[in-house]
């Protein structure tokens, strides 16, 4: 099931500190992916790294009513209203600009007919039309289907976003009672479709302005350069799930014991005196040593877990495989922006909510705003599947492929294998469109 967890954090920017929203689920008896059969029954086929959705950039247009001392906030303030209407009607998945420092350099105003970038505005024009250019955005299913440039979406938000609580009480939240309604948090809970919801509000017009060409061949992991040094690194951090004392029965300490069962039974031996947590190694059948390290909520509790970084720094800049199984910020945490990341080529399996929307880009941005040594599988919604069942198939999967020189091991049925196993369609991997390993060769 997915939770909202509740824990008093500065890491939020401003207008998002009161809180901090998670999703998670209890661990299940799961088949063990380690020791599954994990050979493709049939031909492979290209597509987009999800094989149930596209991606797209698109424009955001509306207009704005609000003090002229914050009109410079409303784009990103009534973008969030937009995420979180689209995302609840499933049409489509924003990534959020919440804790982009740099998001006015997306913003335009029209200004005597024109539009004008918002660092060029001049001092005095009346500023009510406004556009946000750019968003990337995932679409699935019927909602890929058909879509082009100049493709139009719509979503009902407010005009003015700074006095939604003030002006419309509850009326226009949902009722989700994990988390407590103020203004900082309004756009997170914004369900304007209900009668007693009467605030002025508009159709925000959101235009498709770039497809991506479609791939013409598979896309796959850089597993040349997993296996330069003859061995493959990858950590699992799972994060606290349950309020309260961490214990042994708590959900994440339990994901976390699992994990290590199912990695014994797949021939991997536990390594003594491990730096943190837990490390296990299995030597591969093509010679590779396989290592893996489970930290747990005791060695890195979440993303406000301050008192225990050095332990997160290790986890992201010692391993070529990174899984995160915890509670996501609501809106954001610096935490992904603050670790010094290496420059070899790293693979991250985020499982907290709202991956996509949230944290490809400050990932991005520790890797230095290059792609080159990055592929990032997330999620567009609330994450309802622990590491269990994400980030055990997933690994599982790339280590089957590196025994196999990535034969059977493409993205896309690194994607489907998640798939399968999540039950939905909402993972998919960011960052893997240029990437240049194929099993018969570099294709760069």
């Amino acid at each position: 099931m997915c939770t909202s967890a509740w824990r008093p954090s500065h890491l939020l920017v401003p207008a998002l500190a009161a809180a901090l929203a998670a999703c998670a689920a209890e661990p299940v008896d799961a088949d063990n992916p380690f020791t599954a059969d994990l050979s493709d029954p049939g031909k492979e086929d290209s597509a987009y790294m999800n094989p149930d959705g596209i991606e797209v950039e698109v424009d955001l247009e509306g207009e704005v009513a609000g003090p002229a001392s914050r009109l410079s906030e409303a784009p990103v303030a009534i973008g969030q209203f937009a995420l979180t209407y689209l995302r609840k009607s499933e049409t489509m998945y924003l990534e959020s600009l919440a804790e982009e420092t740099g998001s006015d350099e997306r913003v335009e105003w029209q200004v005597d007919g024109r539009w004008v970038a918002a660092r060029d505005v001049p001092a005095g024009a009346t500023r009510t039309r406004w556009r946000l250019r750019g968003l990337n955005t995932v679409l699935l299913h019927e909602h890929a289907t058909g879509v082009r440039v100049g493709t139009r979406f719509s979503a009902r938000v407010p005009k003015n976003p700074f006095t939604v609580l003030a002006d419309a009480g509850d009326k226009c939240a949902d009722g989700d009672d994990h988390i407590t309604l103020d203004s900082s948090v309004y756009w997170y809970r914004w369900e304007p479709d209900q009668a007693g919801c009467t605030i002025p509000l508009q159709d925000l017009t959101i235009t498709v302005s770039k497809k991506f060409p479609t791939l013409t061949s598979q896309r796959y992991p850089e597993y040349d350069q997993l296996v330069a040094d003859r061995k493959v690194t990858a950590v699992i951090l799972f994060g606290q799930i349950d309020d309260g004392a961490i214990t042994a029965s708590e959900t994440g300490m339990r994901n976390f014991a699992r994990y290590g069962t199912w990695l014994r039974q797949g021939g991997f031996t536990e390594v003594t005196a491990a730096p943190v947590g837990k490390r296990y190694r299995k030597t591969l059948s093509n010679g590779v040593v396989a290592e893996v390290d489970l930290y747990s909520p005791r060695d890195f509790s979440g993303l406000d877990d301050y008192a225990h970084f050095a332990n997160f720094q290790k986890a992201v800049g010692e391993h070529e495989i990174v899984a995160w199984d915890g509670h996501s910020m609501l809106g954001a945490s610096d935490f992904w922006s603050r670790p010094t990341y290496p420059s070899s080529y790293q693979i991250f399996l985020y499982g907290g909510c709202l991956g996509y929307e949230y944290y490809v880009q400050p990932i991005l941005r520790g890797k230095g705003g290059s792609w080159a040594k990055l592929d990032i599988l997330s999620s567009v919604i609330e994450v309802t599947a622990s590491a269990n069942e994400f980030a055990g198939p997933a690994l599982a999967k790339i280590l089957w492929g590196v025994e196999r020189n990535g034969r059977g091991a493409s993205w896309r049925s690194v994607i489907t294998t998640v798939r399968d196993n999540v039950g939905d369609s909402t993972f998919g991997v960011s960052g893997a469109r240029d990437n240049c390993f194929t099993p018969s060769g570099g294709r760069c």
